[in-house]
């Protein structure tokens, strides 16, 4: 005899293959390219990468969004949020040897490629 499957079993279900998904998006993937960022330049780029939050916040806040739409903007999101954290983990780093007025990060793709969209700059 087939069983049927509820609604509220395919919303649990589909709660925790989002879950999964946020898990991996939260990994960096293998190193493809590093980026020098001077410390001067960090206000700027701080500054440009809480644009892009307040951007994708507005975004996700509309209505009417696919489930397509809404997983492609959380993964953006994941990717942003690694590479803030590795950026500040760097910026950090730096600032506490006092001796550096820039300093590298190693980035993903995916980080890569969002880094050129928002600063921009080239890499190291």
């Amino acid at each position: 005899m087939e069983k049927k499957v509820t609604a509220k079993e395919i919303i649990k279900d589909m709660e925790y293959l989002v879950k999964l998904l946020h898990k991996e998006w939260e990994r960096s993937g293998k190193t493809k390219a590093a980026v020098t960022v001077q410390l001067s330049d960090v206000p700027e780029m701080n500054s440009r990468m809480a644009e892009v939050i307040s951007d994708k916040q507005k975004l996700l806040e509309m209505q009417g969004l696919t489930f397509k739409q809404s997983m492609e903007l959380s993964k953006n999101n994941f990717v942003l949020l690694r590479l803030m954290k590795k950026v500040k983990k760097e910026e950090e780093k730096t600032n506490k040897k006092g001796l550096d007025t820039e300093f590298m990060v190693e980035l993903d793709k995916e980080e890569y490629k969002l880094f050129m969209e928002i600063v921009g700059t080239q890499e190291g």
